[in-house]
């Protein structure tokens, strides 16, 4: 996987970072051992994500068109869809 990612290092990319059923844009940082970074644009955090958290990657130089609760504003040529676990918090 890390090989597959490296090759975007630097590119936009599309990703599910904040929320399951939405992708967003994001830059690549790095392609570590064991997870890969990205930032989005609009904030200064940076994620670094797990390679076991990737569910699925899509590739298509064209734009990759993203259906159904994933659908995106925006087609990108690389996207990362990641699992992302429930959190519950007392109220």
């Amino acid at each position: 996987m890390k090989t597959l990612i490296e090759t975007q290092l630097g590119n936009e990319i599309g990703i599910n970072i904040h929320s399951a059923h939405r992708i967003e844009s994001a830059t690549l940082l790095a392609a570590e051992e064991d997870y890969f970074s990205v930032k989005t644009g609009d904030e200064e955090n940076v994620f670094h994500v797990p390679y076991v958290n990737i569910v699925k990657v899509i590739e298509n130089p064209d734009g990759v068109t993203v259906s159904g609760f994933f659908k995106s504003h925006k087609t990108h040529p690389f996207v990362i869809k990641i699992g992302h676990v429930v959190e519950y918090v007392p109220t």
